[in-house]
């Protein structure tokens, strides 16, 4: 979950909100006043919701990563987020367009030697998990 924080002034919420439609990162909304809810509930229907109460963070925000052999490529914490999300049930969207082509031969690698001793890259810095891989 993210809280975005912006000025008015300066980009309505229906922009900001349209952003984060094409970005792949607007699937629920928790908006705080009713003319936010209005312009999410006519963009994303039932995934607009009122915040009364703060939402529940998950318990492992990385899971659908954890659970495949992407915990082993080293990614910036914005690109472990959008493969997570594309991971999930019913995915909106490829990997592929948040890996760079280095990343993309590593779990090519990855796949034609899966018993290789991959070290687990999620929550670990990307130099650090990159310095880490088995030569």
């Amino acid at each position: 979950m993210t809280e975005v924080w912006f000025d008015p002034k300066q980009t309505s919420f229906a922009e900001v909100l349209a952003h984060g439609k094409r970005q792949n990162c607007a699937r629920k909304i928790w908006t705080t006043t009713n003319a936010q809810f209005q312009t999410a509930k006519e963009q994303l229907g039932d995934d607009a919701m009122k915040l009364g109460d703060e939402p529940r963070p998950d318990k492992e925000p990385k899971y659908y990563l954890l659970q495949t052999p992407f915990k082993h490529v080293p990614m910036t914490a914005g690109q472990a987020a959008r493969v997570n999300a594309t991971l999930a049930p019913q995915p909106k969207t490829s990997f592929k367009r948040f890996l760079s082509p280095r990343q993309l031969r590593l779990i090519v690698m990855q796949r034609r030697d899966p018993k290789k001793n991959w070290p687990d890259a999620v929550n670990v810095p990307i130099a650090e998990a990159w310095a880490r891989l088995p030569k």
